[in-house]
């Protein structure tokens, strides 16, 4: 397993692509979601990437705190490749995320459906379901 921690403008184009790809097959093909994934947000964002026999197993960015919120620590885009599911990786990269970021409170926009799943890392729910994109979301907060 290779754990590669980046600005954007420090990640190779390769590990770029990776990236692009391992986003776009899961969030816009596999879940059958058209947005916009190249939001612009990237170059603010720094990039978590998990490689696992070469591949791109596991992906999230990080906005440190003041960035994206003025409060605020944010996770974003948190992705396991469909052939990693279930073997622990999702819960590597959370946790590896959470160690990154630079201060407390974290917050992360969730897909509802996995609430749970992020309570399990200290995440609770704060206000009420709101739907992006057709898909019901949350947002969560590490405190």
């Amino acid at each position: 397993m290779e754990i590669i921690y980046k600005r954007f403008g420090k990640l190779s184009p390769v590990q770029v692509q990776d990236m692009l790809r391992l986003r776009q097959n899961v969030f816009i093909i596999e879940q059958q979601c058209f947005y916009e994934d190249i939001d612009g947000a990237d170059v603010k964002a720094e990039h978590l990437l998990i490689y696992k026999e070469e591949k791109l197993a596991a992906y999230l960015r990080i906005f440190p705190y003041g960035v994206k919120y003025d409060k605020e620590a944010n996770l974003g885009r948190i992705v396991v490749a469909p052939e990693f599911r279930g073997t622990g990786l999702g819960e590597i990269l959370i946790k590896k995320g959470i160690e990154l970021c630079d201060k407390k409170p974290i917050r992360i926009e969730a897909q509802a459906a996995l609430e749970v799943y992020y309570n399990e890392f200290g995440f609770r729910a704060e206000g009420e379901v709101y739907v992006v994109d057709d898909i019901d979301h949350l947002q969560m907060v590490l405190a």
